[in-house]
Parts: C-alpha cells; sequence; structure tokens
C-alpha cells in the first residue's frame, strides 16, 4: 500500500492511475479496511468508465461486488457480478465471477447453485491451464463440500487447492487453506488438528497484515475451546 501510494504520486495518465487505484482496492480489501476498498474501487471504476475501457469496467464492477460480498450485502454484491459478466466476452474472465457468485450463493444457503458455479469456474481455469486461480476455487469447493457433509470431497479438494496456492507462494490464500482445513476438522471431531490448522493460519494473516481474517480465526479457535470444554 505504501509503494502503491507513491506511485499514485507519480502518475500522470487516467490509465495509470486506475490500475493503481484497483490495486489500492485489492490490498485494502486483504487487509479487512472494505471502506478504503470500496473508495479506491469506485475511483477506478469511474476512470475505467471515462476511458471507455469495459474490460477494466467488468474487472472493478467484480471488484466492488467482492467488497458488498465481505460487507454483508448479498443482494448487491449478486447485482455487481452479473454486471460484471455482462461487459465480458472473454470466458476466461467470466471465470473469476462465477468463482464469485458462487461464494455468494454459499453464503445465502444455496449450496447446490455453489457448487454448480465452482465447478463451471474450475472447468474453466482447467482449459486454460490457469494452476493458481484454480487452487483457490477448490480451496472454495472443498469448504462447500464441507458444509454439506461430503467429507471426502471435501479434503480431496481443500488438500489440492492448498497444494496449489503454496506451489505459487500465495500466503494469503495458504491462510484460506489452512483455516478451511482447520473447520474441516473441527466439522468432523479430530479438534487437536483442527487446532493445528487454525494456528497456521493465524500465524499466516498475522504475519502478512491480513487482522480482519487473523481476528476471525481467533474466534474459531475460541469455539474450539469451549467445544472442548463441553466434551470434558
Amino acid at each position: 500500500i505504501d509503494n502503491l501510494k507513491k506511485a499514485e504520486s507519480y502518475a500522470t495518465k487516467d490509465d495509470e492511475l486506475m490500475v493503481i487505484y484497483t490495486f489500492l482496492g485489492i490490498n485494502y480489501e486483504k487487509k479487512g479496511d472494505l471502506d478504503n476498498a470500496l473508495f479506491y474501487h469506485s475511483k477506478s471504476l469511474d476512470l475505467a468508465k471515462k476511458l471507455g475501457n469495459r474490460k477494466m469496467e467488468a474487472s472493478v464492477l467484480n471488484n466492488i461486488g467482492v467488497i458488498f460480498h465481505k460487507k454483508g450485502e448479498l443482494d448487491k454484491a449478486l447485482e455487481y457480478f452479473k454486471e460484471s459478466l455482462k461487459l465480458k466476452t472473454d470466458e476466461k474472465d467470466k471465470a473469476t465471477t462465477y468463482n464469485n457468485i458462487a461464494l455468494v450463493y454459499f453464503d445465502k444457503g444455496d449450496y447446490k447453485s455453489a457448487i454448480e458455479y465452482l465447478k463451471k469456474a474450475i472447468e474453466i481455469g482447467e482449459r486454460y491451464g490457469e494452476y493458481h486461480a484454480i487452487g483457490m476455487r477448490m480451496l472454495n469447493l472443498g469448504d462447500t463440500y464441507r458444509v454439506v457433509k461430503d467429507f471426502k470431497n471435501a479434503y480431496y479438494y481443500l488438500s489440492e487447492g492448498l497444494k496449489r496456492v503454496q506451489k505459487v507462494g500465495d500466503k494469503y490464500w495458504e491462510g484460506v487453506g489452512f483455516r478451511n482445513l482447520g473447520w474441516y476438522f473441527r466439522d468432523k471431531g479430530d479438534i487437536k488438528s483442527a487446532r493445528e490448522y487454525l494456528n497456521s493460519a493465524y500465524e499466516i494473516f498475522k504475519s502478512i497484515g491480513a487482522e480482519r481474517d487473523a481476528s476471525d480465526v481467533l474466534k474459531d479457535l475460541s469455539e474450539l475451546d469451549k467445544i472442548e470444554k463441553n466434551k470434558k
């Protein structure tokens, strides 16, 4: 964020600023600062429209959908994702939005639709060799299978997804993978393994400054303490 703000001060063209604002929005989102994330994505969207850059406009609409999703405004998130899809002509680009639509359906409790959209996103990724993106989507699909108690598919996709994001060095998604596996083992009743994975997730989130995610994992660890006390 510090370096992106330096870049902003040097930028002289709208297309440069548009990209910088997008990356600022993405990084603020990962830090859990959703208001600043929305602020910078909105600035990027204004410039994309001004420049007539439909590809970038579609991308930023998708990013804004992610922010509203994290804010818990699910219908608004779906609205932005569907607007993004309308502007996308490249199948490869649509996969990201399919993934995000799936996550909204997940939060709405429509797990069948979530699995359908995630599989669609993974299939597109496989056609284009998007190793990293497939890893992230596998983690999402594995977690959806966890919720519907299809533990065999859950473990397969969580394990495979984690391997992929680790291989490309994506620390944030490695944290997500450890967290999701922590939930998996918690649901299976293996509290010891759940604690190990959640502790690993906490350490990663804390080390990269993903404060919101780190705080959420602490709550998960606290829940494990309650489960252990109840067992005793």
